[in-house]
């Protein structure tokens, strides 16, 4: 009997097991997680860490799921080695644990904060729910936070530390937050919307290193030697893809492990999706849809089923009241157009005279609007949008209708 092997208990990992059941898989599948933990959905970790989260509230599937669908779940399994050449691996225990397809869905961890104090008690990241515990434990009304990094994981849990009654200070390395990954002025409306909740932002400020007292970290010295005292120190300077077990297998790795359009790598019988995975000649994307998107399609091929239509990558982020949504990827040189709609705020990107990509805040029926638009591959240029009375909603509407008739019609 065939056995796949995942590796990794995100949402790629789980997501690739159910789906593979789902498309008639009777195989055995065998998922492999490091944390003892049940598998957990990650966006939680950032946004509501203060809730008190438990290990069944955030779970993507219940424990009842992997023994009825017949999945085994090893959970606090480590994975040391692969050998591509006899397909198996080599797990912390020293079992081996053979297979026919192997898919690695390791995801992504924390970029490093390499400077002086580092090791200092009260720094801490998310990465997992022990992260999530830990800085949970931290959040005391009146103290003060230092929150390293303006993306979307420092934004996130700034805006949590500030709504709890904390005195939250944002290291930004750019002039506005979030400017990596969209537009001038939706950085703009988001930084506007933090300092109103409180949050002050320091813009263009380098980190030279942490002080403390009794092992536990009291400041941190910024690189123009000013100090900034603080009682806890959150760490949010991005993710690097983890690719450490398939580079020492031989196989390909640049910022990912490198996949074809089929996602396989470049040895037989092994595939990457996820966070961990690169298209070859293209960028990484770190979101729950692509992983997700990503683990259907997998399964899809792998049962002998039609290909799934590619998505336009979309991604989302809660800072506090601010609901963020980014559909398609927005490039350096694009045209911006913004516009206020109904107290929200969206951007809309063109590329070529052509809508590429669209930002919203609080405006969720534009986002889904645009999806449905840039998903049907039908251009909108940008002479239409701008013409007087255009409203995309009604567009992506009267699109759908158009795309139906076309469908009944052939």
């Amino acid at each position: 009997m065939e056995c796949i092997v995942i590796v990794g208990a995100g949402h790629a990992g789980v997501q690739a097991a159910a789906s593979l059941r789902d498309e008639g898989f009777d195989g055995d599948i065998e998922l492999v997680s490091a944390e003892s933990t049940l598998p957990y959905h990650r966006p939680p970790l950032s946004k509501r860490f203060a809730e008190g989260l438990t290990d069944e509230a955030i779970a993507l599937r219940p424990a009842a799921f992997y023994a009825t669908q017949d999945i085994g779940l090893r959970r606090g399994t480590a994975v040391e080695e692969i050998d591509a050449r006899r397909q198996r691996l080599t797990l912390g225990s020293g079992e081996q644990l053979a297979y026919d397809q192997l898919i690695l869905a390791t995801g992504a961890r924390n970029r490093r904060l390499a400077v002086p104090g580092e090791e200092l008690n009260g720094i801490v990241s998310i990465r997992d729910l022990g992260d999530a515990y830990r800085l949970a434990s931290s959040v005391v009304i009146g103290t003060r936070a230092f929150v390293v990094g303006a993306g979307y994981l420092g934004l996130e849990v700034a805006a949590v530390l500030a709504r709890r009654g904390v005195k939250v200070t944002i290291a930004a390395s750019r002039p506005l937050p979030l400017s990596r990954s969209v537009s001038e002025g939706t950085a703009k409306v988001l930084a506007t919307a933090l300092r109103e909740m409180g949050i002050e932002i320091i813009v263009g400020a380098d980190v030279a290193g942490f002080e403390g007292s009794r092992h536990r970290v009291t400041g941190v010295r910024l690189g123009d030697g000013r100090l900034c005292a603080t009682e806890l120190v959150v760490i949010g300077i991005g993710a690097v893809p983890s690719i450490k077990l398939a580079d020492h297998a031989g196989l390909d790795v640049d910022d990912g492990i490198l996949v074809d359009e089929a996602l396989a790598t470049s040895a037989a019988n092994i595939s990457a999706i996820g966070d961990c995975a690169r298209l070859r000649g293209g960028a990484r994307l770190e979101s729950v849809a692509n992983a997700t998107f990503q683990a259907r399609r997998i399964a899809a091929q792998f049962c002998g089923k039609p290909d799934l239509t590619p998505e336009t990558p979309w991604f989302w982020s809660d800072i506090g009241e601010l609901k963020l949504k980014m559909v398609g990827v927005r490039q350096p040189d694009d045209v911006v157009q913004t516009l206020a709609v109904n107290d929200g705020h969206v951007a809309l990107c063109f590329r070529d005279q052509q809508l590429a990509a669209v930002e919203t805040i609080n405006a969720n029926r534009v986002h889904v609007a645009a999806r449905r638009i840039l998903d049907a591959g039908v251009p909108l240029g940008m002479d239409v949008a701008n013409a007087p009375g255009f409203d995309i909603v009604a567009h992506a509407k009267a699109l759908a209708a158009r795309v139906a008739e076309s469908s009944r019609a052939a």
